[in-house]
């Protein structure tokens, strides 16, 4: 997920996506302890994209989001 899109989605959405993709780490776990052939770089890219979101909503909690905005409009 790039953090352009993750800036454009609802902030009640990115919290349910932090979520899903914890629960998806965790269940990917649990198959891994099953001795099922698991994808390792899932649960890395899973957990830098709840990084990413998390950045992103604090960024909306500080109200850093519409200086970044601001910004970005700038350059175009």
């Amino acid at each position: 997920m790039r953090p352009r899109d993750i800036r454009r989605r609802e902030t009640v959405d990115l919290q349910q996506e932090v979520v899903r993709l914890r629960e998806e780490i965790f269940h990917h776990r649990f198959r891994g302890q099953s001795e099922e052939k698991v994808d390792r770089g899932m649960v890395r890219k899973h957990r830098r994209d709840i990084a990413r979101i998390n950045t992103v909503l604090r960024e909306r909690s500080l109200g850093i989001n519409k200086a970044l905005e601001a910004e970005a409009g700038k350059g175009k």
